[in-house]
């Protein structure tokens, strides 16, 4: 179509949205679609159910900040990249799919709800040209995410699990797919406007090239039946796969700690009601936000990269923590979840026998050498981009082997027991350590009795 066919002609550009689609075909789409959509619901009602056998903890305040968190660190990725390969790769996946769902949803209100919005400049600048360059940038996120993982090696990810070459595969797939039922619509119509979609058109004529002719649509139905499943099933998945991130770490970032960076809540031992045990020592006693951070964790390793620990060999890794614990809660979800239901029954010695049962955090799912590794100088939660807080969990889980177990490193328990007797860390060293403030309070006392006479 020549420049002033287009201009003439633009408000009327469109395409048929079902071309070749059949009415059977269009009620498995929405019935698998439904069947989706149920199992989608139910595992984001599995994943709800675990965060809620934690304990209480606000996280609702300043809603306005919380949102300026979330644009700007994971709509607007400024955290990933920071890195700029990996950063980069993100991007083109998220906006990728950000937009290629934005065309899904433009179709489903032009056919299915009989609003004509895709027809005209909108249908060739967006949902033509537009959409197809982001489906291109998805696949090359794809292909940059591959080749770190499986051929680069980078050491800050776990390589070689088939669950993520799958996901990889999955994804692609459904791209290529995508690519090749617009490809082969193009081909077959003669479409005017097939250079609008560059990546649908070159996919369209290399599949030609080896179909006859009079095959053509029925490759195309083929092709479209595949890519609906694909897709459904992709939909279907993300709450029982790593996929979840893409709504677990939004919300953990919205969810993120405002407060002053670094803080402890203090343990209330003057309230003997609500003090149970000290620390962290099962699941049940973390609250719902730090389950929350188990499934955020995208496994990305960048809080164990500038890990000090870690850096010097010793045996900690702040994302082998997070992940550790969330095998340990996937694993005993059932067992976990009726301890729960006993204790909001009140049947607390119930609860504890159903827990004694499964190893403790502090010294069974994480090594005890490992937690009192840390240093707790939080370079992994700077790193973190989805506002995972690996410290406050570590400490916690040390002060139960300490308080409740009293097991400490070799020269912790002497430094604890000096301070008790001499005031000080030092051993056979007695100081009184208050006596430069009197000196102080002394001279300043008589300072201001000068100062009093004077006046």
């Amino acid at each position: 179509m020549t420049a002033l066919g287009l201009e003439q002609d633009a408000a009327n550009l469109t395409r048929e949205v079902q071309w070749n689609v059949s009415p059977a075909m269009v009620w498995t789409m929405y019935s698998t679609m439904a069947v989706a959509l149920a199992i989608f619901a139910y595992g984001i009602w599995r994943r709800v159910g675990m965060w809620r056998i934690g304990r209480p903890e606000s996280r609702w305040d300043r809603p306005g900040a919380r949102l300026m968190r979330v644009l700007i660190r994971a709509v607007a990725h400024a955290e990933l990249v920071k890195e700029r390969i990996p950063g980069v790769m993100h991007a083109l996946l998220f906006f990728g799919f950000a937009v290629l769902f934005a065309a899904t949803t433009v179709v489903f209100l032009h056919d299915s709800l009989s609003i004509p919005i895709m027809r005209g400049r909108f249908y060739l600048y967006f949902q033509s040209l537009t959409v197809n360059l982001f489906g291109i940038f998805a696949i090359v996120g794809i292909a940059v995410a591959a080749y770190r993982r499986y051929i680069a090696r980078a050491p800050a990810l776990d390589g070689g699990r088939w669950a993520d070459a799958a996901v990889l595969l999955a994804i692609l797939f459904l791209l290529l797919s995508g690519f090749a039922v617009s490809g082969l619509r193009i081909v077959a119509t003669e479409d005017p406007l097939a250079w609008w979609r560059p990546g649908s058109t070159v996919v369209g004529w290399t599949i030609a090239a080896t179909v006859p002719e009079e095959a053509l649509r029925g490759v195309h139905a083929v092709g479209w039946m595949i890519h609906m499943a694909l897709w459904h099933s992709l939909l279907a998945a993300i709450p029982f796969t790593k996929m979840f991130h893409l709504l677990s770490s939004p919300l953990n970032v919205f969810l993120g700690n405002l407060g002053a960076k670094g803080t402890i809540t203090p343990i209330a031992f003057d309230d003997a009601t609500t003090l149970g045990t000290l620390g962290i020592q099962t699941p049940l006693d973390m609250t719902w936000k730090q389950l929350l951070d188990l499934d955020a964790c995208t496994e990305c390793g960048r809080c164990q990269v500038v890990c000090p620990a870690w850096l010097e060999e010793k045996p900690l890794s702040p994302k082998r923590v997070i992940i550790d614990i969330r095998n340990h809660v996937r694993n005993h979800a059932q067992a976990l979840r009726s301890a729960w239901r006993a204790q909001h029954r009140g049947t607390n010695q119930e609860s504890t026998e159903m827990m004694t049962q499964l190893p403790a955090l502090p010294g069974g799912v994480i090594a005890e050498e490992t937690l009192w590794a840390c240093t707790t100088c939080r370079a992994c939660e700077e790193a973190c981009p989805v506002s995972i807080e690996h410290v406050r969990l570590i400490v916690q889980l040390r002060q139960n082997l300490a308080m409740e177990h009293a097991t400490v490193p070799e020269g912790v328990a002497d430094i604890v027991k000096n301070l008790e007797v001499r005031q000080n860390p030092f051993p056979g060293v007695a100081v009184d350590r208050l006596a430069w403030s009197r000196k102080i309070l002394v001279e300043d006392h008589h300072e201001s009795d000068g100062a009093g006479g004077k006046a």
